[in-house]
């Protein structure tokens, strides 16, 4: 069955290659670029991308590569990611060219294929339907919709449910600056904030700190300054004082909605306290989502919260989560 469904699709061009611009949630966050190369009988195809983290996560910029090695109707046979090699299962097709297979599909015709993930080999299918010059389906469940000529890479790509999208454009370059995060709106359905089964990238909310706060902690709050710039502050003077403190990136409810925030943790009583000094709590309430933390001047440490960040950006969403028995 495989093999007829492969004739029926395209196989991969000679040498190609596209630069996109990627965006999320509406803001210009780097490039990737996809290039293909076939000799004879193997395919080399090349996924690289470079993403300003959002100010959030610290603002670096975070690259990725993935090289892998097919055949010509893109069956993968090895892959280079993160610095590890690996064989392919030789059964599926390399999911970074899954679109570019699918383009062959004609007018009305919804067409699959059985794909693996080139960097954790996971299995699955990739589908999709044309409907003009947009195709819209799944690539292992990740809903997505393209704009691909038939033979070629695509041309735009979209990931709705992570609200990424790919669009080529030889220009584009990674932005000067750190895309805006603080603040902004997170969706969530509503009166979301009375649940307690809610979750945000796979995190539950965290747990409400009954206990009064203990004596010593800093009761003055900065009165000036974004998140980012009052918890520095709160956390300097929590040092002054003789405390260990530490930042926490993640997402919060406002009193309004849930929004982009950052608040800090104080070492008092043998146990951590969440504080927000921006929305002046001591303790910090509830609900939150702590996506990050890390300590001030701990560099690595704030480079893995911006790796975290930018992966939870793409998605999001609070979510109601299922009730469980």
């Amino acid at each position: 069955m495989r093999v007829l469904l492969l004739v029926l699709l395209a196989a991969l061009p000679d040498s190609a290659s596209r630069r996109y611009r990627v965006e999320i949630a509406g803001q210009a966050v780097g490039i990737a670029a996809l290039s293909v190369r076939c000799e004879r009988a193997r395919c080399t195809s090349l996924f690289e991308t470079e993403l300003r983290i959002p100010e959030a996560g610290g603002g670096a910029v975070a690259r990725r590569s993935v090289n892998v090695t097919t055949d010509r109707e893109g069956t993968l046979l090895e892959v280079e990611a993160g610095g590890r090699r690996r064989r392919g299962a030789g059964e599926a097709v390399a999911s970074i060219v899954a679109e570019a297979l699918l383009a062959g599909t004609p007018e009305g015709e919804r067409r699959c294929l059985d794909v693996e993930d080139a960097e954790s080999g996971r299995l699955g299918k990739a589908c999709a339907t044309r409907r003009g010059a947009w195709l819209e389906g799944e690539v292992l469940g990740e809903p997505v919709r393209f704009r691909s000529p038939s033979g070629g890479l695509p041309d735009e790509v979209v990931l709705p449910s992570q609200q990424t999208r790919f669009v080529a454009d030889p220009a584009a370059t990674v932005p000067a600056h750190a895309p805006a995060a603080f603040g902004s709106a997170v969706p969530a359905p509503e009166g979301a904030e009375l649940e307690r089964a809610i979750r945000f990238c796979g995190l539950a909310p965290e747990p409400e700190d009954p206990a009064p706060p203990p004596a010593g902690l800093p009761r003055d709050f900065p009165e000036r300054g974004n998140c980012q710039e009052v918890s520095a502050a709160y956390l300097r003077s929590a040092r002054d004082d003789g405390l260990e403190g530490r930042l926490v990136v993640g997402v919060a409810w406002d009193g309004t909605r849930f929004v982009w925030h950052e608040w800090v943790e104080v070492a008092a009583a043998r146990r951590w306290v969440a504080v927000d000094p921006s929305f002046r709590q001591l303790p910090a309430q509830a609900p939150r989502f702590a996506v990050a933390r890390f300590a001030p001047g701990d560099e690595a440490g704030r480079a893995e919260a911006g790796r975290k960040v930018l992966a939870c950006w793409g998605k999001a969403r609070v979510i109601t989560a299922p009730a469980t028995k």
